[in-house]
Protein backbone atom coordinates (compact mmCIF):
# COMPACT_ATOMS: atom_id res chain seq x y z
CA UNK A 1 0.00 0.00 0.00
CA UNK A 2 2.63 2.42 0.95
CA UNK A 3 4.45 2.42 -3.23
CA UNK A 4 1.30 3.20 -4.06
CA UNK A 5 0.68 6.35 -2.27
CA UNK A 6 3.98 7.61 -1.71
CA UNK A 7 4.01 9.46 -5.61
CA UNK A 8 0.41 11.19 -4.57
CA UNK A 9 1.83 12.78 -1.26
CA UNK A 10 4.82 13.72 -2.69
CA UNK A 11 2.36 15.92 -6.41
CA UNK A 12 0.34 17.42 -3.50
CA UNK A 13 4.01 19.13 -1.46
CA UNK A 14 4.98 20.17 -4.89
CA UNK A 15 1.59 21.64 -5.23
CA UNK A 16 1.62 23.43 -2.05
CA UNK A 17 4.64 25.25 -2.90
CA UNK A 18 4.39 26.16 -6.44
CA UNK A 19 4.48 30.34 -5.55
CA UNK A 20 0.98 31.96 -5.95
CA UNK A 21 0.64 34.82 -9.04
CA UNK A 22 0.15 38.60 -7.69
CA UNK A 23 -0.46 41.40 -9.16
CA UNK A 24 2.16 44.01 -8.80
CA UNK A 25 3.04 47.69 -9.32
CA UNK A 26 5.73 50.01 -9.03
CA UNK A 27 5.27 53.04 -6.73
CA UNK A 28 5.19 57.00 -8.12
CA UNK A 29 6.68 59.20 -5.55
CA UNK A 30 4.41 61.88 -4.47
CA UNK A 31 5.66 65.71 -4.98
CA UNK A 32 2.67 67.44 -5.29
CA UNK A 33 1.82 69.96 -2.09
CA UNK A 34 -1.75 69.36 -0.57
CA UNK A 35 -3.52 71.67 1.20
CA UNK A 36 -4.30 71.03 4.53
CA UNK A 37 -6.87 72.46 6.67
CA UNK A 38 -7.10 72.76 10.79
CA UNK A 39 -9.61 74.68 12.89
CA UNK A 40 -8.86 76.96 15.19
CA UNK A 41 -9.66 79.89 17.37
CA UNK A 42 -8.75 83.53 17.85
CA UNK A 43 -6.57 84.75 21.02
CA UNK A 44 -5.54 87.75 22.44
CA UNK A 45 -2.13 88.10 22.09
CA UNK A 46 -1.76 89.59 25.27
CA UNK A 47 -4.39 90.20 27.96
CA UNK A 48 -4.32 91.02 31.87
CA UNK A 49 -6.97 90.82 34.07
CA UNK A 50 -6.58 94.24 36.71
CA UNK A 51 -6.18 93.89 40.25
CA UNK A 52 -6.14 97.26 42.62
CA UNK A 53 -3.25 97.44 44.95
CA UNK A 54 -4.93 100.10 46.99
CA UNK A 55 -7.81 98.92 49.74
CA UNK A 56 -10.79 101.69 49.56
CA UNK A 57 -13.51 102.61 47.80
CA UNK A 58 -13.89 103.42 43.97
CA UNK A 59 -13.96 107.44 43.34
CA UNK A 60 -14.11 107.15 39.90
CA UNK A 61 -13.60 104.72 36.84
CA UNK A 62 -13.13 106.11 33.75
CA UNK A 63 -13.49 103.51 30.95
CA UNK A 64 -16.03 100.54 30.11
CA UNK A 65 -16.05 97.06 28.19
CA UNK A 66 -15.11 98.24 24.68
CA UNK A 67 -13.32 101.14 25.04
CA UNK A 68 -9.69 101.04 23.81
CA UNK A 69 -6.88 102.40 25.95
CA UNK A 70 -2.94 103.22 25.66
CA UNK A 71 -0.03 101.98 27.89
CA UNK A 72 -0.82 104.21 31.26
CA UNK A 73 -3.97 105.39 30.99
CA UNK A 74 -6.03 105.60 34.07
CA UNK A 75 -8.60 103.19 34.56
CA UNK A 76 -9.89 104.39 38.11
CA UNK A 77 -8.97 106.14 41.11
CA UNK A 78 -9.61 104.55 44.42
CA UNK A 79 -9.89 107.16 47.02
CA UNK A 80 -7.51 105.99 50.58
CA UNK A 81 -8.18 108.54 53.03
CA UNK A 82 -6.71 106.25 55.63
CA UNK A 83 -3.44 105.95 53.54
CA UNK A 84 -2.70 109.67 52.87
CA UNK A 85 -3.60 110.48 56.52
CA UNK A 86 -0.66 107.17 57.26
CA UNK A 87 1.81 109.27 54.87
CA UNK A 88 1.21 112.66 56.32
CA UNK A 89 2.04 110.88 59.88
CA UNK A 90 4.95 109.19 58.09
CA UNK A 91 6.41 112.44 56.91
CA UNK A 92 6.33 114.00 60.29
CA UNK A 93 8.09 111.06 61.52
CA UNK A 94 10.86 111.35 58.53
CA UNK A 95 11.02 115.43 59.55
CA UNK A 96 11.79 114.34 63.64
CA UNK A 97 13.94 111.58 62.37
CA UNK A 98 16.17 113.93 60.44
CA UNK A 99 16.09 116.55 63.46
CA UNK A 100 17.37 113.78 66.00
CA UNK A 101 20.16 112.35 63.24
CA UNK A 102 21.56 115.74 62.79
CA UNK A 103 21.68 116.76 66.23
CA UNK A 104 23.41 113.27 67.16
CA UNK A 105 25.79 113.65 64.01
CA UNK A 106 26.65 116.92 65.15
CA UNK A 107 27.05 115.34 68.84
CA UNK A 108 29.41 113.32 67.57
CA UNK A 109 31.59 115.44 65.73
CA UNK A 110 32.27 117.42 68.92
CA UNK A 111 33.03 114.81 70.96
CA UNK A 112 35.65 113.92 68.10
CA UNK A 113 37.38 116.98 68.91
CA UNK A 114 37.05 117.45 72.43
CA UNK A 115 38.42 113.53 72.64
CA UNK A 116 41.48 114.64 70.77
CA UNK A 117 41.66 117.80 73.06
CA UNK A 118 41.39 114.43 76.44
CA UNK A 119 38.66 117.15 77.21
CA UNK A 120 36.54 114.10 76.93
CA UNK A 121 36.31 110.74 78.13
CA UNK A 122 36.66 108.02 75.65
CA UNK A 123 32.96 106.40 76.95
CA UNK A 124 31.15 109.49 76.75
CA UNK A 125 32.48 110.27 73.20
CA UNK A 126 31.65 106.14 71.91
CA UNK A 127 28.17 106.73 73.14
CA UNK A 128 27.54 109.81 71.23
CA UNK A 129 29.07 107.84 68.12
CA UNK A 130 26.83 105.28 69.02
CA UNK A 131 23.75 107.58 69.45
CA UNK A 132 24.79 109.13 65.65
CA UNK A 133 24.52 105.49 64.16
CA UNK A 134 21.26 104.78 65.90
CA UNK A 135 19.60 107.60 64.40
CA UNK A 136 20.93 107.67 61.28
CA UNK A 137 19.01 103.64 60.76
CA UNK A 138 15.88 105.47 62.47
CA UNK A 139 16.22 108.09 59.85
CA UNK A 140 16.72 104.97 56.94
CA UNK A 141 13.63 103.47 58.96
CA UNK A 142 11.10 106.50 58.63
CA UNK A 143 12.29 107.70 54.70
CA UNK A 144 11.24 103.92 53.80
CA UNK A 145 7.73 103.75 55.03
CA UNK A 146 7.24 107.61 53.48
CA UNK A 147 8.62 105.76 50.42
CA UNK A 148 6.27 103.00 50.99
CA UNK A 149 2.94 104.60 51.65
CA UNK A 150 3.82 107.18 49.04
CA UNK A 151 3.81 103.58 46.66
CA UNK A 152 0.30 103.03 48.04
CA UNK A 153 -0.50 106.25 47.23
CA UNK A 154 0.64 105.73 43.33
CA UNK A 155 -2.02 102.31 43.36
CA UNK A 156 -4.94 104.96 44.25
CA UNK A 157 -4.94 105.09 40.50
CA UNK A 158 -5.34 102.12 38.59
CA UNK A 159 -3.40 102.07 35.01
CA UNK A 160 -3.47 100.09 32.06
CA UNK A 161 -0.28 97.96 31.46
CA UNK A 162 -0.17 98.18 27.52
CA UNK A 163 -2.37 99.08 24.76
CA UNK A 164 -6.00 97.18 24.98
CA UNK A 165 -9.50 96.98 24.95
CA UNK A 166 -11.58 96.95 27.98
CA UNK A 167 -13.31 93.68 27.29
CA UNK A 168 -14.68 93.19 30.72
CA UNK A 169 -15.10 95.21 34.76
CA UNK A 170 -16.44 94.22 37.55
CA UNK A 171 -16.03 97.82 39.76
CA UNK A 172 -18.07 100.97 39.70
CA UNK A 173 -17.92 104.28 41.39
CA UNK A 174 -18.79 103.42 45.57
CA UNK A 175 -17.46 99.93 45.53
CA UNK A 176 -15.02 99.26 47.90
CA UNK A 177 -12.04 97.34 46.58
CA UNK A 178 -9.68 94.86 48.35
CA UNK A 179 -5.71 95.66 47.82
CA UNK A 180 -3.07 93.61 48.43
CA UNK A 181 -5.02 91.01 49.87
CA UNK A 182 -6.19 86.89 48.95
CA UNK A 183 -9.42 87.68 48.46
CA UNK A 184 -8.88 90.46 46.09
CA UNK A 185 -10.79 89.88 42.53
CA UNK A 186 -9.44 91.62 39.15
CA UNK A 187 -11.01 94.57 37.87
CA UNK A 188 -10.80 95.16 34.43
CA UNK A 189 -10.14 92.46 31.89
CA UNK A 190 -7.87 93.64 28.86
CA UNK A 191 -6.86 92.25 26.05
CA UNK A 192 -4.83 93.62 23.13
CA UNK A 193 -6.18 93.26 19.98
CA UNK A 194 -3.83 94.61 17.10
CA UNK A 195 -2.18 90.82 17.04
CA UNK A 196 -4.18 87.49 17.71
CA UNK A 197 -2.71 84.37 18.53
CA UNK A 198 -4.91 82.15 16.21
CA UNK A 199 -4.62 78.25 17.59
CA UNK A 200 -4.93 75.00 16.30
CA UNK A 201 -4.80 71.62 17.77
CA UNK A 202 -2.78 69.65 15.61
CA UNK A 203 -2.49 65.85 15.01
CA UNK A 204 1.15 63.85 15.05
CA UNK A 205 1.36 64.28 10.56
CA UNK A 206 0.54 67.60 10.52
CA UNK A 207 2.39 69.00 13.60
CA UNK A 208 5.67 67.19 12.87
CA UNK A 209 5.37 68.75 9.45
CA UNK A 210 5.23 72.23 10.82
CA UNK A 211 7.84 74.97 10.88
CA UNK A 212 8.37 78.08 12.46
CA UNK A 213 7.42 80.80 10.44
CA UNK A 214 5.33 78.22 7.94
CA UNK A 215 2.49 80.27 6.38
CA UNK A 216 -0.98 79.96 6.67
CA UNK A 217 -4.43 81.32 5.27
CA UNK A 218 -6.70 81.91 7.74
CA UNK A 219 -10.52 81.95 6.95
CA UNK A 220 -13.93 82.33 8.86
CA UNK A 221 -17.24 81.43 8.24
CA UNK A 222 -18.39 85.15 9.49
CA UNK A 223 -16.35 87.15 6.77
CA UNK A 224 -16.98 85.48 3.48
CA UNK A 225 -14.49 85.94 0.58
CA UNK A 226 -11.57 87.59 3.09
CA UNK A 227 -8.45 85.73 3.93
CA UNK A 228 -6.04 86.15 6.68
CA UNK A 229 -1.97 85.74 6.17
CA UNK A 230 -1.27 84.14 9.05
CA UNK A 231 2.38 82.48 10.39
CA UNK A 232 3.69 79.65 13.01
CA UNK A 233 5.12 81.68 15.80
CA UNK A 234 5.37 78.44 18.01
CA UNK A 235 4.27 75.35 19.46
CA UNK A 236 3.96 72.94 22.80
CA UNK A 237 6.24 70.99 21.54
CA UNK A 238 4.13 67.99 23.42
CA UNK A 239 1.16 65.90 22.10
CA UNK A 240 -1.51 65.94 24.59
CA UNK A 241 -2.15 62.29 25.85
CA UNK A 242 -5.58 62.77 26.03
CA UNK A 243 -6.54 64.10 22.65
CA UNK A 244 -3.01 62.90 20.84
CA UNK A 245 -3.12 66.38 19.30
CA UNK A 246 -0.08 69.17 19.85
CA UNK A 247 -1.09 72.97 20.40
CA UNK A 248 0.11 75.18 17.45
CA UNK A 249 0.18 78.88 18.01
CA UNK A 250 0.15 81.06 14.41
CA UNK A 251 0.47 85.04 14.46
CA UNK A 252 -2.33 86.92 12.86
CA UNK A 253 -2.06 90.75 12.34
CA UNK A 254 -5.56 92.33 13.18
CA UNK A 255 -4.18 96.54 13.21
CA UNK A 256 -7.87 97.88 12.63
CA UNK A 257 -9.20 95.39 14.87
CA UNK A 258 -11.41 93.92 12.23
CA UNK A 259 -11.10 90.17 13.95
CA UNK A 260 -12.72 89.93 17.62
CA UNK A 261 -10.89 87.50 20.36
CA UNK A 262 -12.78 83.64 20.38
CA UNK A 263 -13.54 83.84 16.92
CA UNK A 264 -14.01 80.20 15.28
CA UNK A 265 -11.89 79.60 11.91
CA UNK A 266 -9.76 77.38 9.60
CA UNK A 267 -6.32 77.48 9.09
CA UNK A 268 -5.02 76.26 5.49
CA UNK A 269 -1.18 74.99 4.93
CA UNK A 270 0.16 74.30 1.93
CA UNK A 271 2.61 71.41 2.47
CA UNK A 272 4.79 69.66 0.67
CA UNK A 273 4.12 65.70 1.73
CA UNK A 274 6.52 64.18 4.09
CA UNK A 275 9.74 62.09 3.34
CA UNK A 276 9.15 58.57 1.69
CA UNK A 277 6.00 59.34 0.68
CA UNK A 278 4.15 57.80 -2.74
CA UNK A 279 1.50 57.42 -4.94
CA UNK A 280 -0.29 53.63 -4.86
CA UNK A 281 -3.29 52.33 -6.17
CA UNK A 282 -6.09 52.13 -3.13
CA UNK A 283 -6.58 48.46 -3.29
CA UNK A 284 -2.54 47.96 -2.39
CA UNK A 285 -3.47 49.21 1.34
CA UNK A 286 -3.94 45.87 3.32
CA UNK A 287 -5.59 46.05 7.09
CA UNK A 288 -4.46 43.33 9.30
CA UNK A 289 -5.03 43.70 13.44
CA UNK A 290 -5.83 46.92 12.79
CA UNK A 291 -2.72 48.14 11.13
CA UNK A 292 -1.98 49.93 8.16
CA UNK A 293 0.12 47.79 5.94
CA UNK A 294 1.19 47.01 2.49
CA UNK A 295 2.45 43.86 0.75
CA UNK A 296 5.46 43.55 -1.00
CA UNK A 297 7.99 40.64 -2.43
CA UNK A 298 11.23 40.30 -1.27
CA UNK A 299 13.32 37.24 -2.11
CA UNK A 300 10.25 35.35 -3.89
CA UNK A 301 8.21 35.60 -0.43
CA UNK A 302 5.75 37.38 0.62
CA UNK A 303 6.33 40.42 3.26
CA UNK A 304 4.31 42.76 4.93
CA UNK A 305 5.47 46.60 5.83
CA UNK A 306 3.74 49.08 8.26
CA UNK A 307 2.79 52.20 6.45
CA UNK A 308 0.82 55.57 7.06
CA UNK A 309 -2.09 56.46 4.90
CA UNK A 310 -1.95 59.72 3.61
CA UNK A 311 -4.62 61.65 1.23
CA UNK A 312 -6.72 60.01 -0.93
CA UNK A 313 -6.81 61.05 -4.23
CA UNK A 314 -9.66 58.81 -6.02
CA UNK A 315 -8.06 55.89 -7.24
CA UNK A 316 -4.51 56.59 -6.30
CA UNK A 317 -3.54 57.57 -2.22
CA UNK A 318 -0.17 58.73 -0.43
CA UNK A 319 1.21 56.22 1.51
CA UNK A 320 4.28 57.41 3.62
CA UNK A 321 6.85 54.42 4.67
CA UNK A 322 10.84 54.71 4.88
CA UNK A 323 10.68 50.98 3.68
CA UNK A 324 9.66 51.86 -0.24
CA UNK A 325 12.00 52.52 -2.66
CA UNK A 326 11.00 53.40 -6.46
CA UNK A 327 12.24 49.60 -6.97
CA UNK A 328 10.08 47.66 -4.48
CA UNK A 329 6.99 45.78 -6.14
CA UNK A 330 4.24 46.17 -3.96
CA UNK A 331 1.32 43.66 -4.11
CA UNK A 332 -2.31 44.83 -5.06
CA UNK A 333 -5.26 43.28 -4.62
CA UNK A 334 -3.98 40.92 -1.90
CA UNK A 335 -5.89 37.92 -1.89
CA UNK A 336 -6.53 37.19 1.97
CA UNK A 337 -5.46 33.61 2.31
CA UNK A 338 -1.89 34.43 1.86
CA UNK A 339 0.12 35.01 4.62
CA UNK A 340 4.00 36.59 5.29
CA UNK A 341 6.13 34.47 4.02
CA UNK A 342 4.25 32.65 1.30
CA UNK A 343 6.49 32.08 -1.67
CA UNK A 344 4.94 34.81 -4.26
CA UNK A 345 5.52 35.34 -8.50
CA UNK A 346 4.91 38.70 -9.22
CA UNK A 347 2.85 39.53 -12.68
CA UNK A 348 3.62 43.36 -13.36
CA UNK A 349 0.29 45.29 -13.99
CA UNK A 350 0.33 47.65 -17.56
CA UNK A 351 1.89 50.75 -17.18
CA UNK A 352 3.85 49.62 -13.79
CA UNK A 353 2.67 52.49 -11.92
Amino acid sequence: MIPRIAPLFLTTIALAQEPAVVRTVIPAPATAASPLQIPGRTEPIEQARIVSRATGVVKERTVDIGDRVKEGDTLAVIDIPEILQQLEAAKASRDQAVARADTARLAATRAGKLLDQKALSSEDAEQRMSLAAITDAALRTAEAEVKRLETIREFSVVRAPFPATIAARRIDRGDFVKGDSGSADWAFHLVRLDKLRFTVAATPDIALRLSKEAAATITFAELPGRDFPATVSRSSRLFDTTSGTMRVELLLENPDLTLPAGLTGKATFVLPPPPGTWLLPNNSLVLREGKPLVAIIKDGKLAFIDVLPGRNLGSKMEITSSAISAQTAVVVSLNAMLRAGDPVKASPLEGGR
